[in-house]
């Protein structure tokens, strides 16, 4: 006598499961991840903390001028900047390393808001300053 067979596949499902997986792309190595968020991070230490000082200081305001709402406006929008350079470098090296859109989605959000405050702080302070 013959045993019954207990698994029977269901024609509605894929094929194989492993025939998916092998068309997936390897994860690179977090070292990748590492190096790009570190040469990021460098570029964009001076400009960063340069923000971070302007902003803060257009919030506090000084004793013969205090600060007003626009220009509490202005230091929050600096420091959301300040976060974006944090971020970029990171979100940059993740995409690199696990190759999904939605993680480049981030990454260029970010730069492309990293670059209008670099350009900012060179038309606005660094350039008049020289």
């Amino acid at each position: 006598m013959s045993r019954r067979q207990h698994f029977v596949p269901s024609q509605r499902l894929p094929v194989s499961v492993t025939s998916i997986a092998a068309d997936a792309r390897p994860r690179r190595s977090v070292l990748w991840i590492v190096g790009i968020t570190l040469v990021g991070w460098l570029l964009l230490a001076y400009p960063a903390v340069l923000l971070a000082l302007l902003s803060v200081l257009l919030m506090a305001g000084t004793a013969s001028s205090p600060a007003t709402a626009g220009s509490v406006v202005a230091g929050v929008a600096g420091l959301s900047a300040v976060l974006c350079m944090v971020a970029a470098p990171l979100l940059t090296g993740l995409a690199v390393s696990r190759r999904r859109r939605g993680m480049w989605v981030g990454a260029v959000v970010t730069w492309v808001l990293t670059v209008v405050a670099v350009v900012y702080l060179l038309v606005n302070w660094i350039i008049p300053l020289a």
